[in-house]
Parts: structure tokens; sequence; C-alpha cells
């Protein structure tokens, strides 16, 4: 393993993660800076994280590529802790998650600039960014791309489940929409996938791997930062440790925080950067207090139908070991086959309310039947249909549990904390059944598994909610973006920590509100902007183009939306 330069580097990026390796590959393409990148996992080589089939098994408690963090016990959800899988890899979380790839609703990245006071990151600022990254197949018009280095991919050949619910979801007088990244999100139709030609489309492998060997840019895995250096409020580096050697590493021109939602604010807490009344109680010098590190943390979550169907339609099928066999041998072999492909290929963004501006429910439809943490049975074969709020009102924190580096952090995400949440909730689990109780489904439908038959009224469905809701997996805003003089902000609209010097965070925490979809392409698109804003680029020319706004009702003499 290469050592570190003894003179330092331009720039230290903390967390090879989805938005590190962007800005590893971007501010590398400067021959005269030196970056070095640092991961605290291992490298991302392995088949099982390269094959899309393979994510179960790095998804689960035991993986070596995941920190299975849990939450504190939620108030709302019977005291439950719920799973918080986070990728510890090379490529972060792209490495380890569902390959699902959405943007966000146009209105998201426009609420951003007018309600959220983020100037410059509205949805015609964003876009050329979203473009830049992204390589779809047979991509047209102006809202998508296939130039980019993320290999994307729509799902063309859809088993029988995939196909009713599309048309379940006509039956139930929805309408399908084409392009869930373009004119239209609202609706049912396809997802697209993170994935080209059968292999995961993880950051490291778009933006390290398939990019030319750079003189200038050194990958260290194993290497765990254990704080970032400070001369007063200036950052000059950061400690290192690798094994059973602690190091520190010199920076001259920048720090970069790309560690997440729970890893960036631990870091930055451990340095003494955070709320001092808090880090004094746990032994740390404060160097800068900053109340709000930590607050705002978001996230989706989902609560499940499951229904029993025949083996032979799910692909719960494919665990039968001769079936294995097979699907590993056309991956291996040719990259097809049923092992080359996620397994969320449809689902939904629906309105629950007439008055509502753009989707506030999500829909993912999975053809397979789960046993305990998202491992598919391979005795039964069936269908589950996850349905949760896009833009949750309810807000956490992250807070340090100790001034102990390898202990995990306290999370609590506060789920279901408000009534919106609450009945936004119930009625997307009413909309999931309504959808899958139309005759599109009439021949795949045994029974239903979760929540079951005997759950009807509202205090009974309510009572599963408390029981079923899980994580959807997609923190974000502990480190929010903002105007400087925003008591709010944690860091300014170029990413820079408000009162510190030559640090900045980029990753998800800079999300001042949470994208109505999946946010690991948003994510791509932040780091990709931000790396023009570190290089001193021009940015993108915005793109002005249209998109679909919903016609919404009045209600008590008030017009919501536009």
């Amino acid at each position: 393993m290469r050592t570190f330069r003894a003179e330092g580097y331009d720039f230290i990026i903390v967390g090879a993660g989805t938005a590190g390796c962007v800005l590893a590959s971007r501010l590398s393409e400067d021959e005269r800076a030196s970056v070095l990148l640092l991961e605290a996992g291992p490298s991302d080589r392995s088949w099982i994280l390269r094959m899309p089939a393979g994510l179960r098994s790095a998804f689960k408690p035991t993986s070596a590529y995941n920190y299975w963090f849990k939450t504190t016990p939620q108030a709302n959800l019977d005291n439950r802790e719920i799973d918080q899988p986070r990728g510890r890899v090379l490529g972060g979380s792209s490495s380890i998650n569902g390959m699902t790839f959405l943007r966000g609703n146009p209105l998201d990245f426009d609420n951003w600039r007018d309600q959220d006071g983020c100037e410059g990151w509205g949805y015609r600022d964003c876009l050329p960014y979203f473009k830049r990254f992204e390589r779809l197949e047979d991509a047209a018009g102006p809202f998508r791309s296939s130039e980019g280095v993320v290999r994307v991919k729509k799902q063309q050949h859809l088993g029988a489940l995939n196909q009713a619910f599309l048309d379940a979801g006509r039956q139930a007088g929805h309408q399908e929409t084409v392009d869930f990244n373009g004119f239209r999100q609202e609706g049912v139709g396809k997802f697209e996938m993170s994935v080209g030609d059968g292999v995961r489309s993880s950051s490291s492998n778009s933006y390290l791997r398939s990019q030319p060997v750079r003189k200038n840019l050194h990958v260290q895995t194993g290497c765990q930062v254990l704080k970032i250096l400070f001369e007063g409020c200036r950052a000059i580096g950061v400690r290192v440790k690798r094994g059973s050697e602690i190091t520190d590493v010199f920076a001259s021109q920048e720090v970069i925080l790309s560690s997440g939602s729970f890893g960036s604010p631990q870091t930055l807490m451990l340095s003494g950067v955070g709320p001092a009344n808090d880090l004094r109680r746990l032994g740390i010098r404060p160097i800068l207090d900053v109340p709000m590190l930590g607050q705002n943390l978001q996230d989706h979550f989902e609560t499940h139908i499951q229904v029993e169907s025949d083996l032979r339609h799910s692909l719960n099928q494919y665990l039968r070991p001769d079936k294995m066999v097979s699907a590993g041998i056309q991956w291996f072999l040719l990259k097809k086959g049923p092992a080359a492909v996620n397994q969320c290929h449809v689902g939904a963004f629906l309105r629950s309310d007439a008055t509502i501006s753009h989707p506030n429910l999500q829909i993912h439809f999975f053809p397979v039947f789960f046993g305990p943490n998202w491992i598919p049975d391979p005795r039964i074969g069936g269908y589950r249909l996850g349905v949760g709020p896009m833009r949750p009102e309810s807000r956490g924190t992250v807070r340090l549990r100790s001034a102990d580096p390898s202990q995990p952090p306290l999370i609590d995400p506060n789920y279901l904390n408000t009534e919106r949440d609450r009945r936004e909730t119930l009625q997307g689990l009413k909309m999931g059944r309504e959808i899958l109780a139309q005759p599109a489904f009439a021949p795949y439908r045994k029974r239903e598994d979760a929540p079951g038959a005997r759950c009807v009224t509202d205090a009974d469905l309510e009572a599963f909610i408390r029981q079923d809701v899980s994580s959807s997996f997609h923190p974000c805003g502990t480190a929010r973006m903002g105007r400087a003089n925003d008591p709010r902000s944690v860091v300014d609209l170029d990413l820079r920590v408000i009162g510190a010097e030559r640090l900045r965070i980029v990753d998800a925490s800079v999300i001042p509100s949470i994208p109505s979809a999946n946010i690991n392409a948003a994510t791509f698109m932040i780091a990709e902007k931000a790396s023009d804003i570190i290089r001193g680029l021009k940015p993108l020319a915005p793109l002005d183009v249209p998109y679909f706004k919903a016609q919404t009702e009045v209600h008590h003499d008030r017009a919501v939306g536009s």
C-alpha cells in the first residue's frame, strides 16, 4: 500500500462514497492538483458488489461492506430501533444500494431556491449537472443525456407481476408516465436502474475504475479519519488511523468531508466542530460552535403490503439452487440474465390529496416475497409494495455517542413525529391496497401476508404501521446548505463550513429539504456541481425547460400549489 506523501496534498477528501469518488475524479482532472481520497472500508472489487443481484449479500448486518447502524428507539414506532445500513466500502452506499435511479421532482430543487434560500440551486441550475453525469441508453429530449459516466438503464422486459402493477395502476385511475426523471414525475411507470452492461454503476466504478489512472490521485482504503486538524478555525489536514498506525496528513488547499449524513457530522464533532455544549459534555474542546450541525435529519420511510402468489411468478424462484447456478453462469459469462438487473423495476409517484403541488407519496414494487431484513424467502412466491411520504415533516438528529471514533453515532430520525406524516402514511397504505386489489392482480393473489385480512380499520392499520415502518435508507440534511446569515445553515451556498476556513462538506448531508425520490442521483449532482465550485470554474449554463405542474384544488379559500 502506498504511503502518504510527506509534503501532503492540495485536497484531502474524507469518504469515498457517492460524492467523494465524484470529487476525486473531477478535482484530479487538474493535473497540477494533488488529491488524496480516504475510505475507511475495503475495496469494492468483489463480484458481490458488481453483480446487481448481489445486493442482498452486501445488504445485511454481517456484511463487511456495511456499517448497519441502528437508530435510537423510535417513540412513534413502538420504541423499535430501525436499521440504517450505510456503505462501508469504496463507492459508499452507491456500492450496496438498490440501484433505483431517480432524481426527484423539479419542484424540489426550485423549492431549494425559493423556500430554502439556496440561490443557484434551482432546477434550471441543477439540471445541467444531472445531465453531465448520466449515461442513459437511448436518451432523448432536453431532460436526459447519454454522454456521462454513470450508466443508467430502464428495464424493458417486465415479468408478469411488474406488468400487473402497471395495469393495476391504470385501473385504479392513475396515469402512466413515460419518464419519472423527465417532464412528468406523477403517475405509475417503469423505474430506471444505475446499471450498465449488467454491472452496477457505483460511484467508484463510474468515476474511478472506468477513468484513466491519474498519478495525482491517491486512493487509500482501510483508513479511518479520527479527526480534522485545525490551526484556529482553519482546517490543515486530518489524523488517519490505518491498522495500528496513526498518521497526520496535511492539505494545502482544502479538507472536504464526504462521509455522508451520519459520518460527516460525526467526524466534525469529534474534531471540535458542532454544538459546543454537547461537545464539552463529552470532554471535547470546542473549536467552532455550530449548533445546527447534526440537526435537520430527514429520511424517507415506508410501510409495506406483502402478498403471497405462485412461486413461478416471483423472483424467489431463482433462489432454487439449480436456478441460482444458471443465473450466476449467465452473469459471469455474459453479464446477462436475472442476476444482471436489480429487483425494483416499476413504481409510482402519487398525490394523496388534490391540494398538493407535486407527488407526496412514492411506491416501490418488488416481485419478491421477503423475509426479515429484506432477505428473499426461497420457499414462497409473492410481491411486496412499499409506500411512504416523500417530503416528511419529521426532523431528527445525529449526535455523538462518545468521544471514541470507533463508536457509532446516535441516530434519531424521529419518524412519524407529526400528524401529517402519520396521515400521509395511512393514506399511502390505503392507496397501495387499492392498486393491489385491481383485476390485474387477480391471477396472482393467494393471500395478503401483511398487513393481513384482519387489518381493516384505521386503528388496525395505524397499529400495523407503527410495527412495520422501516427506513427507505435516504438520510440527508444534517449539515444544511443555506445562506451564510441564515441561522439554520451549516454550510454556505458554496458548501463551505460557515465560520471555518478551507473546509467543505459535499454529500447528502448538505441537502436542505429532502427530494421527492431516492436521493443517490441528487448526491451525484451535488458533487458534480461542487467540483466546479471548488475548482473555480464557470458553472454550466442553466437550462430552462418546462416541467409538469399539477392543477391543484382550493381548500379553505386558499390555493395550494400552482
